[in-house]
C-alpha cells in the first residue's frame, strides 16, 4: 500500500472532521484528491481560511492558513500524527472564528 492510498483510505476521518466544522460553519467546503485534502472556510476574504494535508511521498505536510497572516505547517512521516494535527488545526480555525468572527 502506498502513502497516497493511505490518505484516501482515511477519507472517513477527514469527512468526520469536515462535518464537525460544517455543522457549525455553513460556508465550509472540502476537496479530496489522491494526494491532498483541503478544507476551506469561505468568507468575503479572497484568500480564505484553509486546512490541508498533502502527501509528499515521504512525508505528510499539514498546513493551516488563517486567511490573513498566520501560516503554519508541519511535516510528519506518520499519517495518524498528521491527521491529529489536521484535526487540531480545524479546531483552531473554529476557535478563532468564534473569538474573532469571519471577515
Amino acid at each position: 500500500m502506498t502513502d497516497k492510498e493511505n490518505l484516501l483510505a482515511n477519507e472517513d476521518r477527514f469527512n468526520s472532521i469536515y462535518e464537525n466544522l460544517k455543522n457549525k460553519l455553513q460556508n465550509t467546503s472540502i476537496s479530496i484528491n489522491l494526494d491532498e485534502i483541503i478544507i476551506t472556510i469561505d468568507s468575503d476574504n479572497p484568500d480564505p481560511i484553509e486546512i490541508s494535508i498533502k502527501d509528499n511521498k515521504e512525508t505528510y505536510r499539514v498546513t493551516y492558513w488563517d486567511g490573513y497572516a498566520v501560516n503554519e505547517f508541519y511535516d510528519y512521516s506518520n499519517l495518524n500524527k498528521a491527521i491529529k494535527k489536521f484535526n487540531k488545526f480545524s479546531q483552531k480555525a473554529l476557535s478563532n472564528i468564534e473569538k474573532f468572527g469571519i471577515k
